[in-house]
């Protein structure tokens, strides 16, 4: 009886999510892993009708992430947000300021449990990088984010700093797509980890920023590729990519 209601209160205390919110965490989650690519073009009747609900919710799911910057919205329907190399230049500028800060400020207030996910997160990461797994990495990779900033005691400072990232994780998922690119990734996400766990914030401080710092130059690396090599290269890079798989 008693589990019972245990198990009861928690399922209460666990608030359901409105149809919207499960299409905009849908088409967020999508546009994350590059299942939506800028040349795609999301028209509520077209979603509402392959996910059997009415066009209400998934216009207002779409409002939201045209909002919240995501999607821009054309004379048919909204498409994802194309950001210039300066725009994610701006981004990166932003986030050294803001998470290496955050990142101490979550050292000090780390919980057992959130280290505990950060562990697991770095754990599966390295399993999908030696898989070659991107979308597996990249959602290792997304865990291991959240697990750090859930630790954030600034809930504002927490919710701009995944909003920002966000932005730029189709950007990201290009980039670690490149095997050398992903283990620098890899590298630093264990020296962060290492850092927490020490408990030293001044050392987690450092090692965001160096991060940082390292996945601007993966970005800028690739595009310099894409710019000397073209499109071309880059069609056959996923060629083989997909031949493998």
């Amino acid at each position: 009886m008693t589990a019972t209601r245990k198990a009861g209160t928690r399922n209460a205390a666990t608030p359901k999510l409105s149809i919207r919110e499960r299409i905009y965490r849908l088409l967020r989650d999508r546009m994350q892993r590059g299942e939506i690519g800028p040349e795609d073009r999301l028209l509520d009747h077209e979603i509402a009708s392959s996910l059997n609900v009415s066009r209400m919710p998934v216009r207002e799911a779409l409002l939201q992430l045209k909002s919240e910057g995501f999607l821009e919205g054309t004379s048919r329907g909204f498409t994802p947000r194309r950001f210039s190399p300066a725009d994610i230049a701006h981004i990166f500028e932003i986030r050294l300021l803001l998470e290496p800060a955050a990142g101490a400020a979550a050292c000090r207030n780390a919980s057992v449990e959130g280290l505990s996910r950060m562990r697991v997160a770095a754990a599966d990461a390295e399993k999908a990088h030696r898989a070659d797994d991107i979308v597996e990495y990249m959602k290792a990779n997304w865990a291991f984010r959240t697990a750090w900033v859930g630790m954030v005691p600034n809930p504002h400072m927490a919710q701009m700093i995944t909003r920002l990232r966000d932005h730029v994780e189709a950007v990201r998922l290009a980039t670690l797509r490149e095997p050398e690119l992903r283990e620098l990734s890899l590298v630093n996400t264990r020296q962060v980890l290492e850092a927490f766990l020490l408990g030293d914030p001044e050392l987690v401080r450092e090692r965001m920023a160096v991060n940082l710092r390292d996945a601007a130059t993966s970005f800028y690396a690739k595009q310099r590729s894409l710019v000397l090599d073209g499109p071309a290269t880059e069609h056959r890079s996923a060629l083989r990519r997909k031949s493998r798989s």
